[in-house]
């Protein structure tokens, strides 16, 4: 052979060679993804946070490589050898070695430590402090599946799985899916039949735009933000009185249906009263951190409970906008992650200057109109001056938002009290309407945050392990050092920590928020532990996916919260089909890796409204007052402070969920069942759970009794004649789309069982059918099977 020839086998042996060396070799241990999960769950319960045994941390990088009190280094980089940490994990003794009184480590979480220390012992930040990288891009996966950014993460996960995407949806359920999740009812059958047979390439999209511009979005959104906000209509505690805070709730609704960018959402909220001359909507807006509970029963010390409300603040804060359960670290520094006991005290800081003293009277109190009521009351007001010759000053006109509570209080003074400016105008028609209107939009007194001046700030001190009883070191506003600096730019209160959260340089409120939409509309966050991005939280799902949708909402579109909604519904991800094959279930249960639609159960909110809306039942009346639809008797009697719950008449006993008057220590039953929260803290996930009580609801409850009486009167209006016609009838405005066989063939089986009953026993008929519908069996079989069909399990879930 020649040298010639020789020459090019020699280089390609070595190649092959070195390809074989480096497809054999194991992947370099990495701390976040081999070592972490270690020490925290075998180490950190002693050398953490809360305990430092031995004088060894691995919390923080900088404690686990100091000498321990022995004296020894428990880590030494590049020599396992020399590290004490490595002797201990291996020791014969079990006296002797670690982790104690817990089983040894397994062999390989011994060779992984030893591999890391060998390499250097590089220590990393865990992954949700870290920034996302602003270039991130989708992969091109070169497929004509995509159809934005979402997908092309999506598919490489399933391509990396060998799986393959679902198909589209059916065109009836994508509908009734985008409606549910955009506005939280289900589509009208109109709306069905002009979706399905428009053959535009952007049908879908313009039914998305009508949803998102609808105003029932607010109202649905708001829900999800309620429980985040930990709203409620009473204080709570076991006295649990009356809280007038309604007004509170209608600007979450007017902000989301006004798309307020999610940045402005954030600091109007946390510190509206701060911003340069507020408005009265902005100084509202701070109600958001009064609806911490307050105690005025005998006996109780106001200071202890303000600084409960206060430790509240700072914990909702850090959970909604930031991932982190920072409640642990007001008695120690957090056991998993990198916040120190006396960081907690820097946030505490920071609320801790405001006037409100858990009072009976809870001060300070904003006079003011719901911000949804101001156009009608412009109008109303604006009559009453003009046909009462009343001057408006110069000064109410640059301000109107201020002085339409002083215009009211003329308006309501002149009218109790009228003179002759007014004779001519009490002679008009509908005066009495009019005032009677103009009074039912009195101004609430509304608990929001104030700041106490210069003069009267409080001073902020470390609790020792979390008495506040027993005062430590004093501390200054700041934010952990873990996380972005704050910018000297910002004032250190309030304002100046609404816009650190969501400064550009903040690794965490975009990732947090875009999280939580997800989970809203898939059922489970890309990290499904939306309170705990946290090192003892879930990992990512999709993790490039996360930051890219992180990177969209905060800097592409600007903090635009309907934009990013549209994104998601507008993936092929959202509009797969939710059907799950066998082998599927087994492998994704959870459809963790997104190879299916979303499909889960509603919540209780969308239940109660969805089964009003197919009814008939639903009102569309907006703001305003909570109210008290039907629930059992008694409800209330348990608690030592019983206000009296009187069931709303007309329309306002079929308002959305969103309206029902919320107490904190019993909340209203239905939907209790269906796992709302009480709301007496934030509540970042509601648990969905399944038992038998939630079909005994919707069979019993009163307002799922009557609307499956209002849909029964659909069904006879609306259809034909025959009973067939009108069970296909209920099930389509139930569902959607057009029942299966077996669906219908079931419910007229059902329903002819139903009927013979009642021709058997008339007397049960009364019972159930009212006087405004005929006293016929067919009648009475009819609701039932209306009845049944608001208890389908394709009525309850996500299609």
């Amino acid at each position: 052979m020649s040298y010639r020839r020789l020459v090019p086998i020699v280089c390609l042996l070595a190649l092959l060679g070195a390809a074989a060396f480096y497809w054999t070799q194991p992947a370099p241990v990495q701390y976040n993804a081999d070592i972490r999960p270690i020490f925290n769950n075998k180490c950190i319960a002693c050398h953490g946070g809360v305990k430092q045994s031995g004088g060894f941390s691995v919390l923080f990088e900088e404690e686990a490589f100091q000498p321990a009190e022995s004296g020894e280094l428990a880590i030494v980089r590049g020599k396992p050898d020399e590290s004490e940490l490595i002797r201990r994990v291996n020791h014969a003794d079990p006296e002797e070695r670690m982790p104690a009184d817990h089983d040894a480590l397994s062999n390989d979480e011994i060779e992984k430590l030893h591999d890391w220390i060998e390499a250097g012992a590089k220590w990393e930040t865990h992954w949700a402090y870290i920034k996302p990288d602003r270039d991130i891009e989708p992969p091109n996966m070169g497929n004509d599946w995509v159809k934005n950014g979402i997908d092309g993460f999506t598919l490489e996960t399933l391509r990396a799985n060998d799986l393959k995407p679902a198909p589209q949806v059916s065109r009836e359920k994508l509908i009734r899916r985008v409606t549910l999740d955009l506005t939280g009812l289900p589509p009208t059958l109109d709306a069905v039949a002009s979706f399905t047979t428009d053959t535009n390439p952007d049908a879908y999209e313009k039914v998305v735009d009508a949803l998102l511009a609808s105003p029932r979005f607010g109202e649905r959104w708001a829900s999800m933000w309620l429980d985040l906000a930990r709203y409620g209509d009473s204080q709570g505690y076991q006295k649990d009185p009356r809280r007038i805070i309604w007004a509170y709730r209608d600007w979450v609704i007017t902000a989301l249906n006004n798309n307020m960018p999610f940045d402005q959402f954030t600091i109007e909220q946390l510190a509206g009263d701060l911003l340069p001359d507020p408005t009265t909507d902005q100084i509202l807006a701070t109600a958001y951190h009064r609806n911490t509970m307050s105690n005025d029963e005998g006996g109780t010390d106001d200071e202890e409970f303000r600084v409960t409300a206060v430790l509240d603040r700072v914990n909702t804060t850090f959970e909604v906008w930031q991932g982190i359960t920072m409640s642990c670290v007001q008695c120690h520094s957090h056991p998993y992650d990198p916040f120190k006991h006396k960081e907690y005290y820097e946030l505490y800081a920071f609320f801790n200057n405001t006037a409100d003293a858990d009072k009976g009277h809870e001060k300070p109190l904003l006079r003011a109109f719901s911000p949804a009521h101001r156009d009608e009351l412009e109008k109303l007001i604006s009559w009453f001056e003009k046909n009462c010759a009343i001057d408006v000053n110069e000064a109410e006109k640059d301000n109107p938002a201020t002085s339409l509570v002083e215009r009211y209080d003329r308006i309501i003074a002149i009218s109790e009290d009228p003179d002759a400016r007014c004779a001519k105008a009490m002679e008009l028609p509908n005066w009495q309407e009019r005032l009677a209107r103009l009074k039912s939009l009195a101004p609430p007194k509304t608990p929001v945050m104030r700041e106490l001046p210069p003069d009267s700030s409080r001073t902020s001190q470390l609790f020792d392990r979390g008495n506040w009883l027993v005062l430590a070191d004093t501390v200054q506003p700041g934010v952990p050092a873990s996380l972005a600096p704050m910018r000297p730019a910002y004032p250190s209160n309030r304002l100046g920590l609404a816009q650190w959260l969501v400064d550009a340089d903040n690794p965490l409120t975009a990732r947090v928020i875009a999280n939580r939409f997800w989970e809203q509309i898939f059922g489970i966050g890309i990290v499904e532990t939306l309170e705990d991005f946290g090192s003892q939280g879930a990992q990512p799902s999709h993790p490039e996916l996360l930051d890219w949708l992180a990177v969209e909402f905060q800097f592409e579109l600007d903090w635009d919260i309907k934009a990013l909604l549209k994104t998601i519904v507008m993936s092929a991800t959202y509009q797969q089909d939710s059907a799950v094959s066998p082998d599927l279930l087994e492998k994704d249960p959870a459809n963790r890796l997104l190879a299916r639609g979303p499909r889960y159960r509603l919540g209780a909110e969308q239940i109660r409204d969805q089964a009003l809306a197919v009814g008939g039942l639903l009102s569309e009346k907006m703001y305003g007052p909570s109210v008290m639809p039907p629930q059992p008797a008694g409800t209330w009697q348990v608690i030592r402070n019983v206000m009296r719950w009187e069931n709303a008449k007309n329309e306002d006993r079929y308002r959305r969920a969103l309206y029902t008057y919320w107490r904190r220590s019993s909340p209203y039953p239905s939907m209790i069942s269906f796992d709302t929260p009480s709301r007496e803290f934030c509540v970042s996930r509601r648990i969905r759970t399944n038992t038998p009580l939630q079909a005994l609801v919707v069979l019993n409850d009163t307002v799922y009794v009557e609307a499956a009486v209002g849909l029964a009167q659909r069904m006879q209006q609306e259809a034909g004649p025959t009973p067939a016609e009108q069970l296909h009838h209920g099930l389509q405005l139930a569902l959607a789309y057009p029942p299966s066989e077996m669906q219908h063939n079931t419910l007229e089986t059902f329903y002819n069982n139903t009927r013979a009953h009642y021709d058997q026993h008339p007397e049960a008929i009364t019972a159930l059918v009212p006087d405004t519908l005929s006293q016929e069996p067919a009648t009475a079989a009819l609701i039932n099977a209306a009845n049944v069909i608001l208890n389908l399990d394709e009525f309850l879930n996500k299609p």
